[in-house]
This record gives C-alpha cells, sequence and structure tokens, in this order.
C-alpha cells in the first residue's frame, strides 16, 4: 500500500470561490482499494509556494497526486514546476496534440498556443487520455510516483475512474457509516471506547447537526471478507445504542421515515411555520415519499395559520403564535386538510430576533398519529437561525419515527 497524499492547485480554492470536491471524490476511490490517503492540501497559482508543497510531498509519501494547473493560461504552471523538481524536460505528445486538435475542430474554431500547451507532458510519463476534455493527466513513476489530473470535477473523474482499477490491486477496504439521532458524539463515544482502539477493522465517530456517525472500516483481501468484519462489529455496536439508530450511509432520517410509512401503507402530511419547507424538502428528496407523502402547507403568518390549518386567531393572541397551543391546532388542521394518517406540525423561533415574545430558539412540534396528538417542546439556546430550523426538522422526523415504533 503506498502512503499517498493529495494536492489540490488552485487560488479559487483558498479563497473559497469553489469546494475541493476532487479530494473527497479521489480519497474515497482510492479507499476501495486499501490505499491509505495520509494528506490532503491546497495551494494557490504559485510557482514557488507550490514547489514548497511539492518538495515536503516528495520527501513524506510514495504517492501524490496532484489536480489542477494543466490548463492554457499562464498561472497554469504545475507541469512546469514538477519537471523542474523531477529534473524531467517538457516534451510535447503527440497523441494528446492530436485530440485536442480534432476536439477543438469539432467546435467550429482553430487551435491556438493554450490549445497546444495542454498537449505538453513531462518526459517518461504514461500519458492518461482525458476523454472528457483538453488536458491529459500523467502517471510518473519513480521513488514518489506522480498522478497530475485536470482540476476540473467532470474530467478528474473520468480519468480516475479508467486508470485506478488498473494502477491498484490487493486489499480492499470497505467502509459503512453508522447514523445515530438524540444521542450525543461524546455519549456515543463512551459506549463504544473499547472499539474506537481497534485497528482491523476501525471504529471513528464523527458529528453533524443533531447527529452522530460512526465510521466502521475493515480491510480484507475481498469485499466479501471486509463486509462480514464489518458486520460482527454493527452487530456488537447496535447491541450496546441501537435505540438511537437509524440508518446507514446515505440513509437519512427522512429516508427512515419514509421506509417505516411506506411498510405500514400509511401517509403523511406537513405543516410548516419557521421551517419554511425544509421538511418537506427532505422528505421529497427520498426516492419513495409520493407513495406515502400527501404534502403540506408552509403557513408563515397567521393570517394564513388561520385560513389554512383554522388556527383560530384567539388562540394566538393568548398564547402567542409559538405555543403548544398553536402547534396542537396546526396539526389537528392539517390531517382535517389532509385527510393523511400522521401529521407534523413546526412553530417557532428561529431568530436572530423574537417577534412572539418567546425566547429564540423556542420550538414547538405537533406530532399526530392514528393513536392521537403529542405536542413536544424543544429548545436550541444560543444556536444560528438555520441551525435552530434543521435541529427543529431532524426532531419533528425523529418523533414520528419513534411513535411508529411504539405502535408497531
Amino acid at each position: 500500500m503506498k502512503r499517498t497524499e493529495i494536492i489540490a492547485v488552485g487560488t479559487e480554492l483558498l479563497l473559497g470561490e469553489i469546494v475541493n470536491t476532487n479530494a473527497s471524490y479521489i480519497s474515497e476511490q482510492l479507499s476501495r482499494y486499501g490505499v491509505p490517503v495520509l494528506y490532503h492540501s491546497v495551494v494557490g497559482d504559485n510557482a514557488g509556494r507550490m514547489k514548497e508543497a511539492f518538495e515536503l510531498a516528495n520527501r513524506r509519501s510514495e504517492l501524490v497526486i496532484v489536480t489542477g494547473g494543466l490548463g492554457p493560461t499562464a498561472d497554469d504552471v504545475t507541469k512546469t514546476v514538477l519537471a523542474e523538481l523531477l529534473d524531467r524536460p517538457i516534451v510535447r505528445d503527440e497523441a494528446a496534440l492530436a485530440t485536442i486538435e480534432q476536439f477543438v475542430r469539432s467546435r467550429g474554431r482553430e487551435m491556438n498556443a493554450g490549445d497546444r500547451k495542454q498537449a505538453d507532458v513531462l518526459s517518461g510519463s504514461e500519458v492518461l487520455a482525458n476523454p472528457v476534455g483538453l488536458a491529459p493527466g500523467m502517471w510518473i513513476e519513480g521513488d514518489t510516483t506522480w498522478m497530475l489530473l485536470p482540476g476540473v470535477p467532470r474530467e478528474m473523474r473520468s480519468i480516475v475512474d479508467a486508470t485506478f482499477p488498473t494502477k491498484f490491486s490487493g486489499a480492499t477496504l470497505v467502509s459503512e457509516s453508522l447514523r445515530f439521532y438524540e444521542i450525543g458524539e461524546s455519549a456515543l463515544d463512551e459506549a463504544v471506547l473499547d472499539l474506537l482502539e481497534g485497528t482491523n477493522p476501525t471504529v471513528a465517530p464523527y458529528a453533524e447537526t443533531g447527529e452522530a456517525r460512526l465510521r466502521v472500516s475493515a480491510r480484507a483481501e475481498t469485499e466479501q471478507e471486509a463486509r462480514e468484519m464489518i458486520d460482527q462489529v454493527k452487530e456488537d455496536i447496535l447491541q450496546r445504542v441501537g435505540p438511537y439508530y437509524f440508518g446507514s450511509d446515505d440513509e437519512t432520517l427522512a429516508t427512515s421515515l419514509i421506509k417505516a410509512l411506506t411498510r405500514l401503507n400509511r401517509t403523511l402530511a406537513v405543516a410548516e411555520s419557521l421551517t419554511g419547507g425544509e421538511v418537506q424538502s427532505m422528505l421529497t428528496s427520498t426516492p419513495g415519499a409520493s407513495a406515502v407523502f400527501l404534502g403540506g402547507v408552509v403557513t408563515y403568518s397567521d393570517e394564513l395559520k388561520n385560513r389554512s390549518l383554522g388556527v383560530s386567531l384567539d388562540t394566538i393572541e393568548q398564547h402567542s403564535v409559538v405555543s403548544k397551543e398553536v402547534a396542537l391546532e396546526m396539526v389537528n388542521g392539517l390531517t382535517a386538510l389532509t385527510g393523511s394518517d400522521y401529521g407534523l406540525a413546526f412553530t417557532g423561533e428561529a431568530g436572530p430576533t423574537s417577534n412572539s415574545g418567546q425566547p429564540v430558539g423556542t420550538v414547538w412540534i405537533g406530532v399526530k398519529t392514528p393513536g392521537g396528538v403529542d405536542v413536544l417542546e424543544r429548545r436550541y439556546p444560543h444556536q444560528e437561525r438555520n441551525v435552530i430550523r434543521t435541529r427543529a426538522a431532524k426532531d419533528g422526523l425523529w418523533a414520528l419515527i419513534q411513535q411508529i415504533k411504539k405502535g408497531e
């Protein structure tokens, strides 16, 4: 296995104008072949700083993958800097030039110096064809092996997908992310502390808004062997913290809820105030949602709550719009309006200032099931507006999932 690092070239990455998705994609693909990535770095389009970054990588890594800086402009100097470091001349690759020429002329224009520059490669390199762009990639063997890739994600991916299967073999690394809700990262870590010390499989904790994850990774000769190792650890983890588990990898709370409703052949509707449609967006982003999700309403104003859901203006005046009573009338009015089996309603103060007199971060969630109605109070003090909205949305989905489990 080669100690690997990935260097992304581009000042626009440092300025935050674009996100470095290339590194995550390359790392993900390398993990499938059991190739460990030890470093990610970003360097701007500056020859001096690129030289420093390349020299460091050359000393500490066995494989260095560089994205970006292969284009036609004056600041595309990746090849020049690396050619000097490796003491390899730059030569023009005739096959790459012919491909570029055909590509350019198919678009009805003549070749220019910048187009031709992209056919220049380091002497002795294996030229990696770029089927969806101009600049080819390069594979340069040595004490440290270098792989140069275009920075355009679509072009990078096409070369990676064609090259990695021929370059890497041996052990396979397989990972599964177990996703949990309503258990903090520290509590989850404590529950599996002994497993975090394992070397194969490994267990690593991660956190995101309102959720906690454990990534279980195993390295073996075959994918099947690695998955069997993961399954054993997963079973142990779920014996300890199973009630908080809702899915793996790309599964979400919305996915889990849609699956539960589909299994029961029941329907759902949603009424949103503070979340402003976020819950409905989560649901409709899930394949299969149309079979169980009837729809919903976004009722930001008091008047629309009254007209659409039958929320009494007297109730709002007496208890404020951010209250248990309003959440209750919202969810009851919603299910009467839509005829759904289940309903969720959200009202609260997301800030930055309060319009209801209730503290910012106060949320009420109405949860209606065939067995009755429950109204939950949640408080998210000192949180940003969008964090409050997302936490409320996820808490509502989780609460309904738990209600369904109780009824099964």
